[in-house]
């Protein structure tokens, strides 16, 4: 038999918005006194008539379970304790700011069971409030909907509620800027002409969609050029000061295979280096890294970025980002039919869902020529 229940709605004043409710009724207690159950903050009556199935059919199996009493703050620091072990020190020290300064203050003290979307909407527009980029709005959502999306995996609330919500960031995808094949030949064409140091940074960039302090730490012992490969095992951190073994998180540590032009740029490369070494003799500092200044020591990403912005104006291309290099090569590789998986292992993404969503632009381009390409070789004559 189904236990009792009913969907009912609420004027919130101060947001002038009209939410729904559903309270359940599971019996009386010892004393006779009904026991009733109320979740609050459904945009509509679907949705809190779907909950109340829900929780209709938990109750008649006996799984129904009392809403968890943890506040989301302490879920919070045990989630992050728990990912921070997989994140590479700026991404933690980056996640930990966002935490601590925005998320805890607004949102820790709630019970978990009580977060609904309206909180999570009015959070969103608090952090607007403060003046806050759309991009770093995002990277703090981006938190509060992981952790709370490990919570729905362990049963500890029902659904994830910041995934509802109207006003999501929109920070993110559309800074993103990629050249074409044309594009890069004629900048890299533009570096070598100019002779500058730091040629092979951008070429490795383009050719391995490799992160900018991943491609600094690379180290010689790391590139295997008779089986055409690089490992990324060490990265440099951003303040240039500190090589570190692994990378960004553990699936970012990987085997990227190279083709036979970026082979021989480097073999030609390495020939030079040792030159360099011989020239520099006991000032020289031998850290093995593929990427360095003229002594051996590590390049800084602010000496990089100089050359960069610098090789940029001269090539007149539109200006992009050195990160935007990891993304053309992404493009580049899409564009050319590679699967979404081979692409995915490339850029080192924990899941191939990351590599979908990030190019999910892409793909209706893709689709049309992919219908073109069948139509030829099927139906013309």
């Amino acid at each position: 038999m189904t236990v009792a229940g009913y969907v009912g709605k609420y004027f919130v004043k101060k947001e002038n918005k009209e939410l729904w409710f559903y309270t359940l009724t599971l019996g009386k207690d010892a004393n006779g006194k009904r026991i009733q159950k109320k979740k609050r903050g459904f945009k509509n009556e679907r949705e809190a008539k779907k909950a109340l199935r829900d929780a209709q059919v938990q109750a008649d199996k006996g799984s129904y379970y009392e809403p968890s009493k943890m506040t989301y703050g302490e879920f919070l620091k045990e989630w992050f304790r728990g990912k921070s072990a997989n994140y590479s020190d700026q991404t933690t020290k980056s996640t930990e700011s966002y935490i601590r300064l925005h998320i805890m203050p607004q949102l820790g003290q709630y019970p978990l069971s009580k977060l609904n979307v309206l909180i999570i909407e009015r959070f969103m527009n608090d952090l607007r409030a403060k003046g806050l980029a759309e991009g770093t709005i995002k990277r703090i959502y981006n938190v509060v909907t992981a952790s709370l999306n490990s919570a729905e995996r362990k049963d500890i609330i029902p659904r994830n509620v910041a995934t509802r919500i109207d006003n999501k960031p929109k920070g993110g995808k559309k800074d993103m800027e990629v050249w074409t094949a044309e594009e890069v030949k004629l900048f890299l064409n533009t570096v070598r002409r100019e002779e500058v140091r730091y040629y092979e940074a951008f070429h490795l960039a383009l050719a391995t969609g490799m992160r900018q302090g991943e491609i600094l730490g690379l180290r010689w012992r790391d590139v295997d050029l008779e089986r055409g490969i690089v490992s990324v095992r060490q990265t440099l951190s951003h303040d240039g000061k500190t090589l570190r073994p692994g990378a960004k998180t553990t699936t970012s540590v990987r085997t990227i295979s190279i083709d036979p032009d970026t082979v021989s740029m480097l073999d030609k490369w390495r020939r030079r280096q040792q030159l360099e070494k011989s020239y520099a003799g006991a000032m020289y500092e031998d850290n093995d890294l593929v990427v360095c200044t003229t002594v051996g020591t590590p390049t800084t990403p602010r000496n990089l970025s100089r050359t960069w912005y610098s090789m940029l104006k001269k090539s007149e291309l539109h200006p992009i980002t050195f990160h935007d290099l990891r993304h053309t090569h992404a493009s580049l590789l899409l564009k050319n039919n590679v699967h979404p998986k081979i692409v995915s292992e490339r850029l080192g993404h924990a899941s191939i869902q990351i590599t979908l969503d990030l190019y999910s632009h892409l793909f209706p381009n893709m689709q049309e020529e992919a219908a073109h390409a069948l139509g030829e070789q099927l139906f013309r004559t």
